[in-house]
């Protein structure tokens, strides 16, 4: 049983991509904007993860990794956007 866990503690930690569904389900509001760095950090994460970063969505292979990839950039300019506007989320 050490030698299982010693095994799994070596083991580099690997981050998983948040699901499409995961990623839609965010709502964003003019409370988020003290976060908004946060979370367009995590957004480039995951675009980083699933292998989008610096990709052109018309390089994607397919429409779910378009939507994909679409959805997680709407969040960031959103907040990019949204933020310096104060009626934005009213």
């Amino acid at each position: 049983m050490a030698v299982l866990l010693v095994g799994c503690a070596t083991r580099p930690y690997q981050p998983q991509a948040m699901t499409y569904s995961e990623i839609e389900r965010i709502q964003l509001t003019n409370a988020d904007c003290g976060r908004a760095d946060s979370f367009i950090s995590m957004m480039g994460e995951q675009l980083r993860l699933k292998g989008y970063a610096g990709k052109n969505p018309e390089e994607l292979a397919t429409e779910e990794d378009r939507k994909y990839n679409s959805r997680a950039k709407v969040v960031m300019w959103s907040l990019r956007i949204g933020c310096n506007n104060p009626n934005r989320y009213k």
